[in-house]
């Protein structure tokens, strides 16, 4: 294990879930006298617009070869990117039944979340979760530490652990244990997912497969809730 890297993703993290979104919002405030009036789905898709550029360029050597290797390579790696996101997808289908029977939980907060944004806001949400969010959460989950691992299940493992957990850590309650429990369980689903998504980056050592492999997932699980609120 390389701890260098590791604490240089651990770092990416840390800039993504917690700094960057804190002085944004420190900035609405000091800003806005009246911060109840600031659109919440506007201001999310701006802290993602601040964190692409500065993610962005912390790994833009890498993103932009692999980008070229992913230009002559596409077909290849769409293939591989569709086939992983159907494993992860089957997967995080049949933990989600499995924490139905034993839960009795109906979605994790943070999907219901998602879907109050997006029936309000669904321009701004689709920017959100079907580009920016992809993109950010590909490679600060999975290319920020590929190279702190030399073992493929250790990266695998390690990146969905942390892709799940990030789903789900704001909305945990440590004062309420059984909610806590009902919640946390998301990791499960989350993580299958993601770890496929690791296993198409890791297959191709191209990022912008297991990006394609999101972006797939969110727009689909958007398109067929769109579907099901016409009915």
């Amino acid at each position: 294990m390389n701890f260098k890297e590791l604490g240089k993703g651990f770092g990416t993290i840390i800039l993504y879930l917690i700094i960057i979104p804190m002085f944004v919002g420190l900035g609405v405030v000091i800003f806005f006298k009246d911060t109840s009036a600031i659109n919440l789905a506007l201001l999310n898709v701006i802290i993602y617009l601040i964190e692409f550029f500065i993610i962005f360029f912390m790994y833009r050597k890498s993103l932009i070869n692999e980008w070229h290797n992913f230009t002559k390579n596409w077909q290849k790696f769409g293939k591989i990117a569709l086939k992983n996101w159907l494993k992860g997808f089957l997967f995080m289908v049949l933990f989600n039944i499995l924490i139905l029977a034993f839960f009795n939980n109906n979605m994790p907060v943070n999907e219901q979340q998602n879907r109050e944004f997006l029936e309000n806001y669904l321009f701004l949400s689709v920017i959100a979760m079907v580009i920016l969010g992809p993109i950010l959460e590909e490679i600060v989950f999975r290319k920020s530490f590929k190279k702190a691992f030399k073992n493929k299940q250790a990266f695998l493992i390690f990146t969905a652990f942390l892709f799940g957990l990030g789903h789900v850590i704001n909305n945990l309650d440590l004062t309420n244990m059984l909610q806590f429990f009902k919640e946390i369980v998301y990791i499960l689903p989350y993580g299958s997912l993601g770890y496929f998504f690791a296993n198409a980056y890791y297959e191709t050592d191209c990022i912008y497969t297991s990006i394609i492999s999101h972006i797939f997932h969110n727009a689909l699980t958007i398109g067929l809730i769109l579907i099901l609120n016409l009915f």
